[in-house]
């Protein structure tokens, strides 16, 4: 057995029990909302993108299902859950109960019912996950999604679990819900399965509908119960009508009407979870620091401690999902809820925080001179009110608003972290807007912003970048100059782009004032790099970097000037945008706007007596054309491409309209690059590598080509082993790379030098193939052969190079 795919999520407190190792594919039943079911191998289930994939049964070709379409998915390999509150009971000295197993009960929009007994349940709002309990005691994990359920409930309600433990008899359970039925009142407790809760606007409320009417869902239901007497009812609805802040429940307890463990265990079996006793529980400061005493103080919590990245905090109300929202806000963690009484709650935050509020830092939100954390501007952001169709300048400018603080925070944060670009994306309704970072290639989730702050939050971005904050239609581009915001000097290239449902999204590229890197430090290998240094000291021609946006071209392309940047050459530059910057360059920013484009620059550049030439792009057939006559006519140039390879790139330039003659003529060399993951240099691990895995990346060295694996292991092994045994490097995982086991990225590079060959074949327009031939055996390595040899070097993996290489 093994734990299900893609940490399939378990019910709070439990966790899978695996024996095999990792996840992998499950099989499953998909029901269809049309009646249709379909069975198979799940290989992907992303509820947050609306997206299953499945490998039918019987067919060979995978399957991409929207979750609209989706009813339930059915697990069908048994598994099983094991308990997870001895990390509670161990710093608690009083025992916490086990949570029971629960019945459910979900109607379908299409009437069919479906009864069982769970081990726990997850309420999100794409949809509830329950767990059948099997007869051997084992579980099938279930999704069943939001918009397939008419109504559902969890467990007992109150009364059933009061009668189940005695407290109550049947007769008194059959009179209070008969008396119920004719007030036309909530099932106890039951209110937000009944009304289908899909979203985090609607949840709160559904709370709010309940603080206002607590006494008829659980004091007549007592009363019925005979818990309490009419005129305690009374007694206690005049002393809420003083404190309509004090819980019913905590007013009766205060009135000795029922014992609070009588209650409170009741709720914490049937909502399955742990009651604890805070007298003496051992808390754990790492959690403690993590939460503000405002927020604290204000929504009548204390954290307990962490598990399995989840931050366990104690409230009165576990069902208090605004205080767990705003808590998740500020963490930017996962909550898990335990139940304690209020007066423990408020002695354990006066012993951790103090009774004056101050929790070494927690609270200073950047006075003396102190800057204000992420965590705590969403905290803030999240309890603010502002009404998102309602944005007015004064209100996104003002520079100790809440909002501007944090897109300042969210800048620098991207600055100092070597994040290359910021997305914001928005969703309709209530759906909270993303703010993701792409670092090294791979997006990260970074904050979740409240879904009424979005119009405020591009309107902010756009007034920095000057643009039109009241066109939301067509897409925008601007630049951003932070250090008219903030202290860091970074520019950020924006835009924004128009969605679904009339939003906006906006993705900014950091462009920090960065410094050209060493042509040395680039990671070509070094016999190529030698010849590449002698062709940019070549007095006339044509250079070009290929590859796709973002594998680094604008970076060598600086380099390679660098190094030829000597007071004997007058350089010019056409980029857009201009991200380095060296003395000695003259550099020209394009503004498409005005008609200052690259061809329009490369005009300006041949009256202005140049020596070599940069244009940041061939992006039309004029530059292009232009650029081949000033190699021809004494000037050395260099540009870039977006193409996959290096001969692939003469085949684009010919499509473009060049003649093939001047062509070949004019070009020197193309460098094909892809940048990969390194791996981390403080946790990459070293192994001897199975001979089998030599010879399968020999296989794939020698791909596409007329080689021998054998021929180029015999090779390698004079490079690249130790007594014919090959040292490798793989992945662990440390703080210093996020436990991802990779940090920074390297630069793979293909080299295509042209000689009479080659130019025989671009003047008779031969295929890639023949090209691609004629380079390889004039030493050109393509880019996974130059891959497979950094593998080789203990630099990266062979995951991370089959994921940038074809």
């Amino acid at each position: 057995m093994h734990k299900p795919l893609f940490a399939w999520p378990a019910p709070p407190y439990f966790s899978f029990v695996a024996t095999d190792g990792n996840a992998g594919p499950e099989s499953c039943v998909i029901y269809y909302t049309n009646g249709n079911k379909l069975a198979g191998t799940l290989s992907q289930f992303s509820p947050e993108q609306s997206m299953v994939v499945i490998q039918p049964t019987d067919q060979a070709e995978s399957l991409t299902i929207n979750l609209v379409e989706v009813k339930s998915i059915q697990l069908l390999q048994p598994h099983e859950l094991q308990h997870e509150t001895e990390f509670l009971e161990s710093r608690a000295q009083e025992s916490l109960p086990e949570v029971e197993r629960q019945t459910y009960t979900v109607e379908f929009v299409d009437n069919e019912l479906v009864i069982g007994y769970t081990l726990g349940y997850l309420n999100t709002e794409y949809g509830l996950y329950v767990y059948p309990i099997t007869k051997n005691e084992k579980i099938l994990p279930c999704f069943i999604s939001r918009h397939a359920i008419k109504s559902y409930k969890i467990g007992l309600l109150i009364g059933e679990k009061l009668l189940e433990e005695k407290v109550a008899s049947k007769d008194n359970i059959e009179d209070a819900l008969k008396r119920q039925s004719e007030l036309r009142v909530q099932r106890i407790g039951d209110y937000l399965s009944e009304h289908q809760i899909i979203s985090a606007e609607q949840l709160r409320q559904a709370i709010q509908y309940q603080e206002k009417q607590p006494i008829l869902k659980l004091g007549e239901a007592l009363q019925q119960l005979q818990l309490l007497t009419k005129a305690q009812l009374d007694e206690a609805l005049e002393k809420q009508k003083e404190n309509r802040l004090l819980p019913l429940g905590q007013i009766l307890i205060q009135m000795g009407v029922i014992d609070e463990r009588t209650l409170k265990g009741a709720m914490a079996s049937k909502l399955g979870i742990p009651y604890v006793s805070l007298a003496n529980f051992n808390f754990d400061p790492n959690a403690t620091t993590l939460v503000g005493a405002a927020i604290a103080r204000k929504e009548m919590l204390v954290p307990l401690c962490l598990y399995g990245g989840a931050l366990v905090v104690a409230l009165e109300n576990p069902m208090n999902t605004r205080a767990i929202e705003a808590l998740r806000f500020s963490t930017q963690m996962k909550i898990l809820p335990a139940m304690a009484p209020r007066e423990d709650i408020q002695a354990a935050i006066s012993a951790c925080y103090g009774e004056q509020g101050v929790t070494q830092g927690s609270d200073n939100f950047g006075g003396s001179g102190a800057e204000v954390g992420i965590d705590d501007l969403a905290t803030r952001l999240f309890s603010e009110d502002i009404q998102d169709d309602n944005i007015d300048e004064k209100a996104v400018t003002e520079s100790d608003n809440t909002l501007v603080q944090l897109v300042n925070k969210m800048i620098l944060d991207a600055y100092r972290d070597g994040v290359s670009d910021i997305h914001i994306e928005t969703y309709p309704e209530k759906k909270n807007t993303q703010v993701r970072f792409r670092k090294d290639g791979s997006m990260t989730q970074y904050l979740e912003i409240p879904a009424n702050f979005r119009n405020a939050l591009i309107s902010r971005i756009k007034i920095m970048s000057q643009l039109d904050i009241s066109e939301r239609r067509k897409p925008q581009d601007g630049k951003l100059d932070f250090k008219q915001f903030g202290p860091a000097k970074v520019e950020l290239r924006v835009a924004t782009i128009p969605t679904a449902n009339g939003l906006e999204d906006v993705v900014m590229r950091v462009l920090a004032a960065a410094k050209p890197v060493p042509v040395d430090k680039l990671g070509i290998e070094t016999g190529r790099l030698d010849l590449l240094k002698k062709l940019i000291q070549q007095p006339y021609g044509l250079i070009l970097v290929c590859g796709p946006t973002g594998s680094g071209k604008t970076t060598t392309l600086h380099s390679l000037l660098g190094f030829i940047n000597t007071p004997d050459r007058k350089i010019w530059t056409a980029e857009d945008p201009v991200e380095i910057t060296q003395a000695g360059l003259r550099q020209v920013q394009m503004n498409a706007k005005i008609g200052w484009t690259f061809a329009a620059a490369m005009r300006s550049f041949l009256r202005a007596d140049p020596d070599v030439i940069m244009v940041g792009e061939m992006r039309d057939q004029e530059t292009t054309k232009i650029g081949i006559e000033a190699s021809l006519t004494g000037h050395l140039v260099l540009s870039t491409l977006h193409t996959n390879s290096a001969p692939e790139s003469v085949t684009r330039m010919l499509d473009l309209g060049m003649d093939p003659f001047n062509f070949a003529d004019a070009l020197l060399a193309i460098l094909a690059q892809r940048l990969a993951k390194s791996l981390c240099p403080k946790c990459k691990e070293s192994y001897i590598a199975e001979d089998e895995e030599i010879e399968t990346l020999a296989l794939e060295y020698c791909e596409g080509t007329a080689w021998d694996s054998k021929d180029i292991i015999v090779e390698w092994k004079t490079v690249h082993a130790k007594d014919g045994k090959f040292t490798l490097c793989r992945s662990k995982g440390c703080e210093h790379c996020s436990k991802t086991g990779y940090k920074g990225r390297l630069g793979l590079y293909e080299l295509m030098t042209i000689n009479p060959a080659l130019k025989h074949l671009i003047q008779t327009r031969a295929p890639v193939t023949e090209l691609f031939r004629e380079a390889l055996d004039s030493g050109m390595r393509t880019l996974k052969q130059d891959g497979i040899a950094k593998v080789l070097q203990g630099n990266t993996d062979i995951i991370q190079i089959r994921a940038v290489c074809v």
